[in-house]
């Protein structure tokens, strides 16, 4: 595991949200890949797609401002886990969104380089 890797998957991780925040979608098509899956139980029960996850990004998911509070980034070859305390002023429609959370990412390398493969959020306040 080598901290050149701990670090680019720190910086992807805030540049992913950063991307989100601004909606800039051609990055997001980057950083996530095909299958990417997000489960979040206080959203819904079942895990969101890849399309509907950028789908929310595209038109209904506004962030005004996040922050990762904490974050631990483990390396296994050319996968990654990476958990973090992230907090966000962010809304949904008009669903507050604003809340402290703790994530576990997946990020695997392939030919286009590390992209997120999964996320589970759970809500710590």
């Amino acid at each position: 595991m080598s901290a050149s890797d701990r670090e680019e998957l720190a910086r992807l991780e805030e540049e992913w949200m950063s991307a989100m925040q601004s909606r800039d979608m051609d990055r997001l098509e980057e950083l996530v890949a095909d299958g990417f899956t997000f489960t979040a139980v206080h959203l819904n029960p079942d895990p969101m797609t890849r399309e509907q996850w950028m789908g929310a990004a595209r038109e209904g998911y506004t962030i005004t401002s996040f922050a990762f509070e904490e974050m631990d980034v483990d390396v296994f070859g050319d996968t990654a886990v990476i958990h973090s305390r992230f907090s966000q002023l962010a809304s949904w429609d008009e669903n507050n969104l604003t809340n402290l959370f703790r994530l576990t990412d997946v990020w695997a390398r392939g030919t286009n380089g590390w992209q997120v493969v999964a996320r589970h959020s759970s809500i710590l306040t």
